[in-house]
């Protein structure tokens, strides 16, 4: 499965946007998921507008959720 967007919700305003994944920057399940750009739950991802942290399980939900990480 692959996806080029993702749903970001500011918790500071409480506004969802959705957003271009430029890239994985850290991901706490297994170090080599980040050289290949594997996003699971808890995954920080780069996106446009920021850093974000996946809070959806993109393999059984079908969709990346995240929040912004300040």
């Amino acid at each position: 499965m692959r996806t080029r967007t993702v749903s970001v919700t500011d918790p500071k305003t409480h506004e969802t946007k959705k957003v271009a994944i430029e890239t994985v920057r850290e991901n706490p399940s297994n170090p080599n998921y980040v050289r290949r750009n594997i996003i699971t739950k808890g995954s920080i991802i780069k996106t446009e507008i920021g850093d974000a942290r996946v809070t959806s399980r993109p393999g059984q939900d079908g969709t990346v959720n995240a929040v912004l990480i300040e």
